[in-house]
């Protein structure tokens, strides 16, 4: 909810031209740019950003600005629109953040797609989505000492 807030209040103040809102997903005070990773958006582009690891963070960005949410590092989902087609939507696609790398949307053959981008000059390297066949790493099973239920005295 705090991420949404903070979307709402940084873009209703887009009077400047050219401006990078940059905001936070994470709690407590703001940690070192190599520690944390960025995902940027671009307002000229046609990706709208619609969720992040399931929180709603749509909001209108303006054409001649950008969007830097900083992230911690770790798998992240998020869920995009296309501005050329806003009725289409695609199943989110996921992410694994590095410390200190800039990642960015991009459709690539209609599909979104998550790349490795340069800090300075915003040029895609790396793609970095995760393929949707790749579940989610298992969360190991707490060992327990007590015997296997049965169903007969």
């Amino acid at each position: 909810m705090r991420l949404v807030f903070a979307l709402v209040v940084a873009l209703s103040l887009a009077g400047c031209p050219g401006p990078t809102f940059v905001v936070q997903q994470y709690r407590g005070p703001a940690r070192p740019e190599a520690s944390i990773a960025t995902l940027r958006v671009n307002g000229s582009e046609a990706v709208r950003l619609l969720t992040l690891d399931d929180e709603d963070v749509a909001a209108p960005l303006e054409v001649d600005s950008r969007l830097h949410i900083e992230l911690l590092p770790g798998r992240h989902t998020v869920g995009v629109g296309n501005a050329s087609t806003p009725h289409d939507r695609w199943p989110a696609i996921a992410f694994e953040a590095e410390a200190g790398k800039v990642y960015r949307v991009t459709f690539v053959g209609g599909a979104p797609r998550i790349f490795e981008v340069t800090r300075a000059g915003d040029t895609p390297g790396r793609d970095a989505t995760i393929d949707p066949s790749i579940a989610e790493p298992a969360t190991p099973k707490k060992a327990t000492s007590e015997p296997p239920a049965t169903d007969h005295p």
